[in-house]
């Protein structure tokens, strides 16, 4: 029991803290939050890449390049750009280090295709996530909301689904996800679909309450099948009570691109 008490502390201190830090890096302007997500976008694929048992001195060099365009980005105005640029010659040395490895042409295609998998899977959400929030007019709101909707789908399937969930949707994938958890989300994030719309005056949220559960149940599923097909539990233990970054992170990753791709689709077709 005094276990148990201990993990729930431990899960809502370190989720509380993590909150805090989103909320403060999206209230305190473009550098912040856009450092904070590279940052967070670094331990996803630190994590991704582990699970995938990717080489080691692979991981090293991609660990470098990350703290050297953290590191840059802080004295650079435009760091948004700085991703862009570092990324073409880190790939190209990349793939020349693994041209020239001691691997077999199989296995030299399968390390190049974690890093491209990662790439894509997990840095490209995050670069859209500062993308939104730099670029468009109404993206710091945007940003924040999005937050909001996945915490609260998270935080009520989780309950409602532990409580009542007696279906499961997927039982070979997410066994603990259930059909009760999956409504209850949906359920409560249209009404905080409904207060967005009441402080903002944005229509667009009464859609986006509804969407956002669906694809943040598709992002779990999605990590999950990756940590299964590698027999792994958590992504990590560096995010306490929540197994890793990967983790709790899994949803955000998926609902950032759909988001994307409808606000850059009305802002190209009806500017």
């Amino acid at each position: 029991m005094k276990k148990k008490k201990l993990d729930f502390l431990i899960r809502f201190l370190s989720g509380f803290i993590y909150i805090i830090l989103i909320v403060f890096s999206i209230e305190n302007g473009e550098k912040t939050f856009r450092i904070l997500m590279m940052i967070l976008s670094f331990f996803c694929l630190f994590e991704f890449l582990i699970i995938l048992k990717t080489d080691i001195f692979l991981i090293k060099i991609t660990s470098l390049f990350y703290i050297f365009s953290i590191f840059m980005d802080i004295f650079i105005k435009n760091g948004l750009i700085l991703y862009i640029i570092c990324f073409i010659p880190f790939s190209t040395f990349f793939f020349i280090i693994q041209l020239f490895s001691k691997y077999s042409h199989k296995e030299k295609i399968k390390q190049v295709s974690h890093l491209i998998f990662g790439l894509v899977y997990i840095i490209i959400p995050f670069y859209l996530a500062s993308y939104i929030y730099t670029i468009i007019s109404y993206g710091k709101e945007l940003i924040l909301g999005t937050f909001i909707l996945i915490w609260t789908n998270d935080t009520l399937s989780y309950i409602i689904g532990k409580k009542w969930g007696k279906k499961k949707i997927a039982i070979t994938i997410s066994p603990k996800k259930s059909i009760e958890g999956f409504l209850g989300g949906i359920f409560f994030c249209i009404i905080s679909g409904f207060i967005l719309y009441k402080i903002w005056n944005k229509k667009y949220w009464f859609i986006l309450s509804f969407f956002i559960p669906i694809f943040s149940t598709i992002g779990d599923f999605i990590e999950s099948i990756i940590k299964r097909s590698y027999n792994v539990k958590n992504s990590s233990i560096l995010f306490p009570g929540h197994g890793g970054f990967l983790d709790r992170l899994d949803s955000f990753i998926i609902v950032i691109p759909i988001i994307a791709t409808i606000v850059i689709g009305i802002n190209y077709f009806y500017k």
